[in-house]
């Protein structure tokens, strides 16, 4: 009754407000809680009659106080109409009188006395219900004592012995959970292990034999005129096959956290909105994208274009998933992932991140389904609709960032793909800056080609003379430091990182000290350890990734020439 009551004097006080606001603005959108107010205080009397029915005093008050209301809402309703008319001067005569305001202070006088009533009414009715409370408790504890007095001896020894085996079942328990937890993830560190250990035995090699195919094909491209169109047809597809051979290599160094990232302080709504022209292209005309991007998102610490390939291969199994059109969702927001889902996630860090979700309204996964979700080249498409490396690729790429990543899922529904982004420190932030891109032709500059695969190396040095650069070349570390010593007007050093005998690393280090100007751009098909740490390129450390296109090789030896040398 008391809920009704404020109610009722709020609907009245919320006319009036609406009322001023009008008279003081002429603005029609100051009408809306009037509107809205009187057409609730009918419902709330009525409501309010009900509830006092039983009770004569507060019946007469309430009998004073529904005229009073009506000649305020009366005197209310006169000076909007006043005012709508273009009276402003009645209207505000007409408030002035003060009329209006002892009505209102009759209201709330009225207001006080019926609530002071009822809450008197609660405590005369809730001291009754303790009294009445009180005697039965006093009963029952004097039938239930002479039994809790007999049974006290059995009792207590039931309980210390129902204490010792929840003890032990709980203690029991934990080691259970916590071995099973332990071997997940030791199946789980053994599974990346296992096939890191295996890409990266054949990825080093593989990626040279196809940086020899896949520059060569494109130098014959280059070097095929018009009129041989079959052959250059030929050439193009043979080109296409090693450019997907060479894309499976990287997707699935990508799973096994060995792919050479870049991770800067980036704007992620940003990242996302670039992408949305892309991925509209990508999901087609039946399938509406929509965005929900937060305001004050922390910028995040994450390499953007391994990011903006994981939002498109994201979009393209949501695309798969809804045959027929549907909805696709992409939202951002701050989030904190605390000590207790780390507990319960594998390889979580507790602390605050940028999540990314993507949602569909495609049909969704079975549970057994989303359990290998992200292994390595589980799929449920028709054969030669997909490699089964999408998500692996995406989950790799966000668990060797440091973030995490979830799916939900239900079937007939639709999916939700998360993924934590780590948030950028205050230092990172700071070092965020854009690459200066030099496009001016360096055909003064020479360049010294490292390699030990005689093919590759012809490659690398055909593909620098075609953009203009001088070069000279050497098979190991021990020759390059011979060929620097004898060309000091060498600019760049292009070296291949793993190499027999001292790694690119280990020349750069020994001949950086002479050349303290030298530029340097490592390639390699296979990173390992010698640039990177825990996934990350080691700081002005410039890579290009075997095998490479002339537009790559050129492109990274512009931004190279566009660096300072410190």
């Amino acid at each position: 009754m008391r809920e009704t009551l404020i109610q009722l004097y709020s609907d009245v006080c919320a006319a009036e407000t609406g009322q001023r606001g009008f008279l003081l603005t002429r603005d029609p959108r100051y009408l809306e809680p009037y509107t809205r107010a009187r057409s609730d205080i009918t419902k709330t009397e009525a409501l309010l009659a009900s509830l006092v029915s039983d009770n004569p005093q507060q019946t007469a008050l309430f009998d004073k106080f529904r005229p009073l209301a009506a000649r305020k809402l009366g005197e209310l309703q006169q000076t909007v109409q006043l005012a709508a008319q273009g009276h402003d001067a009645a209207a505000i005569q007409l408030v002035k009188t003060n009329m209006g305001r002892e009505w209102m202070d009759d209201i709330q006088a009225l207001t006080k006395e019926m609530d002071r009533n009822e809450y008197a009414l609660l405590d005369q009715r809730f001291n009754a219900a303790r009294r009445t409370s009180s005697l039965l408790l006093a009963a029952a504890l004097a039938s239930v004592l002479l039994a809790c007095l007999l049974a006290y001896r059995v009792h207590r020894e039931g309980k210390a012995r129902q204490h010792a085996i929840e003890e032990k079942n709980q203690a029991l328990e934990e080691q259970i959970q916590q071995r099973q937890t332990a071997e997940m993830r030791l199946r789980q560190v053994q599974k990346m292990e296992a096939l890191g250990q295996l890409t990266g035995g054949i990825a080093h090699d593989f990626n040279n034999m196809l940086a020899i195919i896949v520059g060569n094909l494109e130098m014959s491209l280059r070097q095929i005129g018009k009129s041989d169109e079959a052959l250059k047809d030929v050439v193009s597809r043979a080109l296409s096959a090693a450019t997907r051979g060479s894309d499976l290599t990287k997707r699935l160094l990508a799973f096994s956290r060995m792919q050479p990232l870049r991770p800067k302080s980036i704007d992620v709504n940003d990242c996302a909105r670039g992408m949305l022209l892309i991925l509209q292209r990508a999901l087609g005309e039946d399938i509406i994208i929509e965005t929900k991007f937060a305001t004050g998102l922390w910028r995040a610490f994450i390499d953007r274009p391994q990011l903006e390939s994981a939002m498109l291969n994201l979009a393209v199994n949501s695309r798969d998933a809804m045959q027929g059109g549907g909805r696709l969702s992409i939202e951002t927001s701050n989030a904190h992932l605390d000590q207790s889902f780390a507990d319960t996630n594998v390889e979580v860090v507790p602390g605050q991140y940028v999540l990314v979700a993507v949602t569909d309204t495609g049909s969704g996964m079975s549970p057994e389904v989303m359990r290998r979700a992200f292994d390595p080249f589980f799929t449920t498409k028709e054969p030669g609709q997909g490699t089964g490396l999408g998500l692996s690729q995406v989950h790799g790429f966000i668990k060797q960032s440091h973030g995490h990543i979830q799916i939900y899922s239900e079937p007939g529904v639709g999916t939700t793909v998360k993924m934590y982004l780590p948030r950028a420190s205050a230092q990172q932030d700071a070092e965020v800056f854009t690459e200066a891109m030099v496009f001016a032709a360096h055909a003064s500059k020479k360049v010294l080609v490292v390699e030990d695969d005689d093919e590759v190396r012809q490659f690398v040095v055909s593909c620098l003379n075609e953009l203009g650069y001088s070069t000279i070349s050497a098979e190991s570390a021990n020759m390059a430091q011979q060929k620097l010593a004898t060309h000091p007007d060498v600019a760049l050093l292009l070296t291949d990182v793993v190499m027999p005998g001292k790694n690119g690393k280990a020349l750069v280090d020994t001949v950086r000290p002479f050349y303290p100007k030298l530029r340097v751009l490592y390639m390699t098909g296979y990173p390992r350890e010698a640039i990177m740490h825990n996934g990350m390129l080691d700081t002005n450390v410039r890579l290009i990734t075997k095998p490479f296109s002339i537009q790559e090789l050129a492109q990274e030896l512009r931004s190279a020439f566009a660096e300072e040398v410190v």
